[in-house]
């Protein structure tokens, strides 16, 4: 009974504890990765600058569509002063109506004009400023994926940093310990002065250690707050991403579906073959149909107004324009550049993915024997102190294991950090870095979801091997497919405004 209850008593005080922590408002609270990234999200410039480039190009797009509309206008032609004379002199007539008109008349007139068919430029004009607001969606997908890189990044740092200066300041701990017990060993003759100058050397060692720590923890408070406007509290471990596949060529194709950076290229080397098709339209005619009511008021003495309403198609059929065959000579090599850029960026791309995850798989094992290192030499360390105690062990010997300890520590934590920043930047590759998605801490991105199905040969997989997807002709670009429309229509919700 006495055993029960004295439990029963200790649950209480925790209860009691843990509802002061939670009412007093001073409390140190824990800060997740997901409210630092919808801060930053929030708060990020670059952002919102490539939000107002996704405007004009939607703006850009609307004016593509008001191209198929007529141009209303209206004009309105008041002299001041006019005097029209003739040679020779013409005198009014005296008998009958006087038609000649003696000053210029007040013309009203209102005109429209609809092209009926301009080479088809208005219709390529149309789908490349489509697919450039597509590509932008995909931009602006990218930004924000690398705005959530970014604070991730900032936010793990915080974590090692912190982890880094306690495993310092426990060195500086353990090495005044150790000075303290040498100084009195040396005041009962069972230490030398050596001794004692070394402990002293290592706690100024461990000191200047700490400081660096510390400078290094400010740095990465104040990068996390630049990112987020917000000041990091007591930052808890994050949920990493755990839904790429374990197979290093799965995930390369994950990555050339997915990946923002290389649909926005496509698009946009896409975007330039219709601009030149465009420019092509200028050597073909142009038929527009216009219709204008045009009225000349105080023509001349008898006749004081004349209404015109006509209707007419107007072709015009272009002989030579100075520049026309440079212009399109300009855009062909332009869409073959965007082409081969986009080439380029899908290559480099896939390859830095399939780097990347390499790299995080051999990082994790090297973690894994830091981790494993690091538990052997605090066994160790346990053993040494009889061994220390017993007289096996002087001076240095502590000194030495104890500094080893906490720099295999430090090593420990910064592979740490930089096998979860690979993995943030694997998902960041594939887009699926989103605030509140990830796994818990404790499985850190070990067990990784099982590879997809075979994905459908890609757009590189299908050329022939060593070929070129473009040519030097306009018409190639059409090698160059955009994404499927289930793509663009998940760029268009992601670009929405909320």
């Amino acid at each position: 009974m006495p055993v029960r209850r004295a439990r029963s008593e200790r649950l209480a005080a925790g209860l009691l504890v843990l509802a002061a922590a939670l009412a007093d408002p001073a409390a140190p609270r824990a800060q997740s990765l997901d409210e630092a990234s919808a801060a930053a999200l929030d708060a990020s410039f670059a952002l919102r600058a490539e939000r107002a480039r996704q405007d004009g190009a939607e703006s850009r797009l609307r004016g593509a569509l008001d191209a198929f509309m007529p141009t209303v206008s209206f004009s309105a032609d008041r002299p001041l002063r006019s005097r029209i004379r003739y040679a020779p002199e013409a005198e009014p007539t005296v008998v009958g109506l006087d038609s000649t008109p003696r000053r210029a008349p007040t013309v009203v007139g209102l005109t429209a004009s609809l092209p009926v068919f301009d080479g088809f430029k208005r219709w390529h004009a149309l789908h490349s400023a489509r697919t450039l607001a597509d590509a932008g969606r995909f931009l602006l997908i990218g930004r924000r994926q690398q705005v959530l890189l970014d604070t991730a990044v900032a936010y793990i740092a915080v974590l090692r940093d912190t982890r880094i200066l306690a495993a310092r300041e426990a060195q500086l701990v353990a090495t005044r310990r150790i000075q303290d017990f040498t100084l009195k060993q040396f005041e009962v003759n069972d230490a030398t002065r050596t001794d004692v100058a070394l402990t002293r050397s290592r706690v100024q060692e461990a000191e200047a250690l700490r400081i660096r720590a510390q400078a290094d923890l400010a740095a990465s408070r104040l990068e996390f707050t630049r990112l987020t406007r917000l000041a990091p509290e007591r930052v808890v471990p994050p949920r990493l991403p755990d839904t790429l596949p374990r197979d290093p060529e799965a995930f390369v194709e994950l990555v050339r579906r997915a990946n923002p950076g290389i649909a926005a290229a496509n698009l946009d080397a896409v975007a330039a073959g219709h601009q030149a098709k465009a420019a092509v339209s200028d050597l073909l005619p142009q038929v527009n149909l216009q219709y204008a009511k045009v009225a000349q008021l105080g023509y001349s003495p008898a006749l004081d107004r004349i209404t015109d309403t006509t209707t007419r198609v107007v072709a015009t059929v272009p002989l030579y324009e100075p520049g026309t065959l440079p212009r399109i000579g300009e855009a062909s090599a332009l869409a073959r550049q965007r082409g081969y850029e986009a080439q380029d960026n899908e290559l480099a791309t896939l390859t830095a993915a399939r780097v990347a995850f390499l790299r995080r798989q051999a990082t994790a094992e090297q973690h894994a024997q830091l981790v494993a290192r690091v538990g052997q030499l605090r066994a160790t360390m346990r053993g040494f102190e009889i061994e220390r105690g017993a007289g096996f062990r002087t001076v240095l010997d502590e000194l030495n294991i104890r500094a080893e300890l906490a720099n295999a520590e430090v090593a420990a934590e910064i592979v740490l950090n930089e096998r979860d920043g690979q993995a943030l930047q694997l998902a960041a590759a594939a887009g699926q870095l989103e605030v509140g998605e990830g796994v818990p801490a404790a499985r850190r991105f070990e067990a990784l979801a099982p590879a997809p199905p075979p994905l459908r040969r890609s757009i590189a997989a299908a050329a022939p091997a060593g070929a070129p997807r473009l040519r030097g002709s306009v018409a190639a670009q059409a090698s160059l497919r955009p994404p499927p429309a289930w793509a663009i229509r998940a760029a268009r919700a992601e670009a929405a405004p909320r």
